[in-house]
């Protein structure tokens, strides 16, 4: 099963699409902050997460009961699509619906291979997949830039240095974070 959750308006074909509003006419309408979700145990095989991730989970209670409802219905190395606008991103800023951050580092938490490598080298990030009993691994973190700063780049305005200078320390060059994140059970 490909899961499609908080769809609003991108009702895909091939997957249940779900959402918290009937509005959008979704196969399953449900709140991604109630649980337990509408699905068995190990039955996703694919999840799309396209701009949901950053609306929901306020309280870090919250969020980590969707990410462990999330590893609950998926499948041993079931997908997990990730797209979010970039927390420095004016796209992130502006829209008060947007509750929290999404970043590579803030999901790597839940990677349980990560955590045992901090605690063995007594770093003081959070184990969240050991805490949680979860288990996700990042396989590919894409950015998308911006296109007036892609243009300065082609145009060698910028140079390569110069760009990942600015995607570390500026606002509104990076547009977008979509991450491939995969299931380990087992």
């Amino acid at each position: 099963m490909k899961l499609n959750l908080g769809c609003g308006n991108k009702i895909l074909d091939g997957y249940v699409n779900l959402d918290k509003f009937a509005y959008y006419n979704s196969n399953i309408v449900h709140d991604l902050e109630k649980f337990p979700y509408p699905f068995e145990d190990d039955s996703a095989e694919e999840i799309l997460l396209a701009h949901v991730l950053e609306h929901i989970g306020q309280e870090p209670e919250i969020f980590n009961s969707i990410l462990k409802e999330l590893y609950r219905i998926s499948k041993n190395k079931a997908l997990i699509e990730i797209n979010v606008p970039h927390p420095r991103h004016d796209d992130f800023i502006s829209d008060p619906t947007h509750v929290r951050p999404i970043t590579p580092l803030g999901l790597e938490l839940y990677d349980k291979e990560v955590n045992e490598f901090w605690q063995k080298n007594g770093a003081a990030n959070s184990p969240l997949a050991l805490i949680h009993g979860v288990n996700f691994k990042i396989e590919k973190v894409e950015y998308l830039i911006e296109d007036a700063i892609i243009k300065q780049r082609q145009t060698g305005e910028i140079t390569e240095v110069e760009l990942e200078r600015m995607m570390l320390h500026q606002n509104n060059v990076i547009k977008q974070i979509n991450i491939k994140w995969r299931v380990k059970k087992g």
